[in-house]
């Protein structure tokens, strides 16, 4: 016997009579029935919407209103309410043709003892029916969402393309984005996976929000989401919808307890330029990406055709470089450094190489940024810093005068858990005495949560380690945080040293920045200096250190020996 505590009844009859004998004869079997009394097209349309119901009983003939119409009303309203025709009278012929649409049964009013067991019957019946409705979406749910996120996932958005596809007679302009958060990967390396499932999440759903109702989130795994905007109006139309969207992405958020800015690179492919089949689109629009994320920051690049050949050799360059760190292919060479007051080397920065096994230099303008992008940099980073130590204490052990060594800090290694732990054991591996190095980071390091890195350049001046910011004027670019960190050193960026006596400004602006770091305190440092003009103008405006061709290109360990001994006239070049 199928037991329910509550019945919930719609009676489709116009005898207020015949629904009290049908009530009695449910009631020998139910507790507590609920139910309601409608006869006309109108009052049945309206209880479907307002209430719920297990089961509906019809009668037949009623003014206005029949079984057959009333069972098409509550089809019409998508309801799969079990639908039970009791009546007086119907002839056999309809009753036949009314469960062929749809209804369950035909009950005579004269033979109420099937009543019971029919409800019952159809109640298990849509028990089950429910059941695997339910089973289908779970199915649906894991076949097309993403599991983390609740988003769809790549297979939602392959079907939703190949319907736009289908579309006649041709399909209308679409954009498939795909988006990628850059600098991900240093999250679950400094904060753990449950911070970078939660970051994902929450990125989402801003994608999501700054998205809207114009098109389709979904992501296709790791931390690459996509959009499929199916109406594409005009581009200008369509860059504003990607500029609210990494607006939404970029506002600062909280994990784990750390403040974090994060940003996206989009790649763009529309149809039918962008390709014409989901493959090709999807192909095109991840091409364009990686070209957005080689330029770093919040970009978007729309896919351009000759843009695959470009793609094809980022991917090996990538697979090039996990080669050359197994097989050690990076070396370091020496810049020195030119202290103008003495004439001679008091300093060298150390500069990342990688030679191929063929002999041949990869530029570092093109791998840098990608050891950067993939998060290479951490591991890759740590071991320059380790060389160039181990390297400066086998100079003074070699009994050459003790100079700075001055290595360059990415601002991704600035997102480790304790950088300046690294930094630590470093030293104490190599018996480098702190006050003989000299870190450099660059502007971009002050996008990130700035209290963190106070505290972080704080225990390493601590240290007694010397810190420089690098490239100054071509990133951040703020003086708040010139005055809030703890610096020592402020190094000119080669791209202001090349327009001293070319560009109407560009001597003024170099005669500011030194005047603003002498200000502030700081020691100042130019690079890529390579004519005698830049050196005396640099020297003349109270430049202390210059670094460039002037002096020497960067060299190999052995060749800093000679320079290290020898004074360097600022107008001349070292052979």
């Amino acid at each position: 016997m199928y037991h329910r505590k509550l019945l919930r009844v719609l009676f489709v009859e116009d005898s207020e009579d015949d629904m009290e004998l049908l009530l009695d004869t449910l009631h020998r079997e139910y507790g507590e029935i609920q139910h309601q009394r409608v006869d006309t097209a109108i009052a049945l349309r309206a209880v479907l919407q307002q209430e719920k119901w297990d089961v509906i009983l019809c009668d037949h003939n009623m003014p206005g209103l029949d079984s057959s119409a009333a069972l098409r009303i509550v089809r019409n309203e998508n309801m799969d309410i079990p639908f039970i025709i009791v009546s007086a009278l119907i002839e056999e012929e309809i009753a036949l043709a009314t469960l062929k649409a749809g209804a369950a049964d035909a009950i005579a009013k004269g033979n109420l003892s099937r009543l019971v067991p029919a409800i019952e019957r159809e109640m298990i019946k849509s028990s089950t029916m429910q059941d695997l409705k339910l089973a289908r979406e779970q199915i649906n749910r894991i076949a097309y969402y993403d599991q983390l996120t609740g988003l769809p996932n790549r297979e939602f958005i392959v079907r939703k393309v190949n319907q736009l596809l289908k579309r006649s007679p041709a399909p209308d302009k679409f954009a498939l984005l795909v988006i990628n958060i850059n600098r991900f990967l240093q999250i679950p390396r400094s904060l753990g996976i449950d911070a970078a499932n939660r970051l994902l999440q929450i990125m989402g759903s801003r994608i999501k929000d700054g998205i809207g109702e114009a098109g389709f989130v979904a992501r296709l795994g790791g931390d690459r989401f996509a959009v499929l905007l199916p109406e594409v109006e005009e581009q200008a139309q369509l860059l504003q919808r990607i500029a609210k969207m990494n607006e939404h992405s970029s506002e600062a958020l909280n994990i784990a307890g750390q403040e974090l800015f994060l940003t996206c690179s989009v790649g763009i492919s529309v149809y039918p330029e962008g390709g014409r089949d989901f493959h090709e689109l999807f192909i095109n629009a991840e091409t364009a990406m990686n070209m957005a994320r080689t330029e770093g920051g919040c970009r978007y690049r729309f896919f351009e055709r000759g843009m695959n050949e470009s793609g094809q050799e980022r991917l090996l360059l990538e697979h090039a470089l996990h080669r050359a760190i197994k097989h050690q292919e990076f070396l370091l060479h020496y810049q020195p450094q030119l202290d103008l007051r003495s004439g001679r080397i008091t300093g060298v920065e150390a500069l990342l190489r990688w030679q191929l096994p063929e002999g041949n230099m990869v530029s570092p303008a093109k791998f840098i940024p990608l050891l950067e992008e993939t998060g290479l940099i951490v591991s890759v980073g740590e071991w320059a810093l380790t060389k160039a130590c181990e390297q400066n204490r086998a100079w003074q052990q070699a009994g050459l005068p003790p100079i700075r060594m001055a290595v360059n800090l990415s601002a991704i290694q600035f997102q480790q858990t304790d950088p300046a732990a690294m930094v630590r054991r470093v030293l104490h591996q190599t018996g480098l005495e702190p006050c003989y190095l000299e870190l450099e980071i660059t502007e971009n390091i002050a996008m990130h949560n700035e209290e963190t890195i106070i505290r972080t350049l704080g225990e390493l001046r601590d240290m007694g380690i010397s810190l420089a910011i690098d490239d100054f004027g071509t990133g951040y670019s703020s003086l708040s945080y010139l005055k809030r960190f703890p610096l020592h050193k402020l190094k000119i960026d080669r791209s202001f040293v090349n327009d001293i006596g070319d560009q109407a400004n560009g001597s003024s602006l170099v005669k500011a920045i030194i005047s603003l770091a002498q200000n502030l305190g700081l020691k100042v440092i130019a690079e890529g200096v390579e004519t005698a003009t830049q050196s005396s103008f640099l020297s003349s405006c109270g430049c202390e250190q210059m670094q460039g061709y002037l002096f020497s290109k960067p060299v190999a360990a052995d060749k800093i020996a000679r320079l290290i001994n020898t004074p360097v006239l600022a107008n001349s070049s070292v052979p």
